[in-house]
């Protein structure tokens, strides 16, 4: 039985150990044509044609990859690149090329000799992808954000509008962004100015919902204190608190005292709460009352006043110090507007023409996944562990006429 069991151990080991590669990068691209693992919905199959134009991109946009010393020579790390296609809801193909520098212990080989990260490894990573549309909060700058973010509109008319990001700098034809890097086919940027009329419309939508939520609960909370104050109520209390206290407080007569003490400060304090849920006298725009009321009369007297033309013009956002921060952004015409409105600007909405070739690669992003490695990639050293280490390097010696020459640009 001893000889059994140590020659399983053994067999284990042996096995542990078999899986365990060294350090390396993969000899070609792990293309993964039937998502073997979380990939987004395919609108539809990719046709043969599709599929092998996709793979040879992967194979392409691999040689590229793989000619830069961070990721030939990835040190205690494996370096690999996957590759998956699927067809997004506007028609066209979404490729993308996901990079990884792993620990050898969350890596296998497949069959035709492409190395697998194993799913919940400690993987360093970042992702270009075509034609993915640039949704929601991808273009974010802690430097510009603030609360000027604003989304809206129908799904015919849905917009995302922010303060404008910075831009950092340029690369291979691309736009720089604190967590991005945007190429366009065109070569325009890929922001344009959001308009005023739709900005403030969305905030009177924000403000009149958040002074109806506000009614709703200063209603439901008025309920409870008052029926917390009834006689019934107070009589209960009363009763709860003289079981709990008359151990403490032994002597009738200083227990009738404490019990009325506590009576007096329930008194107190229901009138504190009922005064904290009523309207104050003063219109102080800093109050939990008046703040949101007094920034929805601002945004409908702003929106109110604006003609046809104005509805459409650029807008920018400035934060009015007289209001608490949640209420405090102001949009306004950003023709005049002083010098602390910052422009406002929304991803443009012809970035992928459906009407294109669906294998046409329209829009190609890089995606940093909120660590900001835009912004030692547009000036300075990389910093020392997570995927900036290895993300700056490689883009900045990667031939990027070979990668554009691998999406057919």
């Amino acid at each position: 039985m001893r000889l059994a069991l140590a020659a399983g151990l053994a067999l284990l080991c042996s096995v542990a150990a078999a899986q365990r590669l060294a350090p390396q990068s993969s000899p070609i691209v792990t293309f993964d044509p039937d998502r073997e693992g979380s990939r987004p919905p395919t609108a539809r199959a990719l046709t043969a044609a599709e599929l092998k134009l996709a793979r040879e991109r992967a194979d392409a946009v691999y040689d590229a990859v793989k000619a830069t010393p961070v990721f030939r020579e990835p040190g205690e790390r494996i370096s690999l690149m996957t590759s998956w296609a699927v067809v997004g809801q506007q028609r066209s193909v979404e490729q993308a090329f996901t990079l990884y520098w792993t620990a050898p212990n969350d890596v296998r080989r497949r069959a035709d000799g492409s190395l697998w990260p194993a799913l919940g490894g400690d993987h360093r990573v970042f992702r270009l992808v075509t034609n993915y549309p640039i949704g929601e909060g991808r273009l974010g700058d802690p430097a510009t954000a603030g609360n000027f973010d604003r989304t809206g509109g129908s799904d015919a008319n849905a917009f995302n509008a922010f303060a404008t990001p910075r831009v950092l700098g340029q690369l291979g034809g691309g736009t720089v962004y604190a967590d991005m890097v945007v190429f366009t086919r065109d070569g325009r940027s890929v922001l344009e100015p959001a308009p005023l009329g739709p900005l403030l419309e969305s905030e009177v939508l924000r403000l009149r919902k958040s002074v109806a939520d506000q009614e709703t609960g200063f209603a439901g909370s008025a309920r409870e204190l008052e029926a917390s104050m009834t006689p019934q109520a107070i009589a209960a209390r009363r009763a709860r608190r003289e079981a709990r206290w008359k151990r403490e407080t032994r002597d009738p007569v200083a227990l009738a005292t404490r019990l009325d003490a506590a009576h007096r400060i329930d008194e107190w304090d229901y009138g504190r709460q009922k005064e904290r849920m009523s309207a104050p006298a003063t219109r102080d725009p800093k109050s939990v009352w008046w703040g949101p009321r007094l920034a929805l009369e601002a945004a409908q007297s702003r929106l109110a006043s604006l003609d046809a033309a104005g509805l459409r013009a650029a807008a920018c956002g400035r934060v009015d110090a007289a209001f608490l921060a949640h209420h405090a952004v102001r949009f306004e015409l950003l023709a005049g507007a002083p010098a602390d409105c910052v422009p406002m600007v929304q991803v443009r909405r012809d970035l992928i023409d459906p009407k294109r070739p669906t294998s046409e690669v329209q829009l190609l992003t890089i995606s940093f996944g909120g660590i900001f490695c835009g912004v030692p990639l547009a000036s300075g050293p990389p910093p020392q562990g997570g995927s900036c280490e290895q993300a700056v390097p490689l883009l900045r010696d990667v031939d990027w006429a070979a990668v554009r020459r691998a999406i057919g640009w």
